[in-house]
């Protein structure tokens, strides 16, 4: 019967979820940036002078993740284009996260003012055909281009780094 009383708390849904841990991902990568940004020239100087794949120093080979870091840095300086070819994943993955992360705050808005709205007693029914606003849906065919593009990223550095011996991240530095 107490239990009855108590107020029901519902669990949160997986957009619910994921939002959550987008604007701490948000509040994280914006510190980090700051720190980045703020910081000494030292410590930028010391985080690219160490900053290598261990992978690639003792095989060779390019690993799954190769390129990620310079990806985002060109994310940051605006080439979409740069991004792309240092690692797709990267552009990617902010562009999913950007879309979502947006179209649910959106949504979230246009609930607020609909809320405000009824409390206040200007409520209006919704005409015949409006459709409410809601955020990008969660779907598993993300993760699975995501995967697509790690593999796929993977696979065409190293069989170009083994058909021509080029160091593929050095040519496109010289470029970018």
């Amino acid at each position: 019967m107490r239990e009855k009383n108590q107020k029901q708390t519902r669990e949160p849904g997986t957009e619910e979820t994921l939002y959550r841990v987008g604007l701490v991902a948000a509040l994280v990568a914006a510190t980090g940036l700051l720190v980045y940004k703020l910081g000494p020239q030292e410590l930028r100087d010391f985080l690219h002078r160490y900053s290598f794949c261990v992978i690639y120093r003792f095989t060779g080979f390019y690993c799954p993740g190769c390129g990620g870091t310079r990806a985002i840095e060109e994310l940051l300086r605006g080439n979409l284009i740069a991004s792309f070819l240092y690692h797709p994943l990267a552009a990617y993955g902010i562009l999913l996260y950007l879309a979502f992360m947006l179209s649910h705050t959106a949504a979230r808005l246009a609930a607020s003012i609909e809320r405000r709205r009824k409390r206040k007693g200007g409520a209006v029914p919704l005409e015949d055909g409006a459709v409410r606003f809601h955020g990008l849906k969660w779907r598993t065919w993300y993760v699975t281009a995501a995967v697509v593009l790690l593999i796929a990223n993977f696979a065409v550095k190293n069989i170009l780094h083994l058909a021509t011996g080029a160091d593929v991240l050095a040519q496109l530095d010289q470029r970018f």
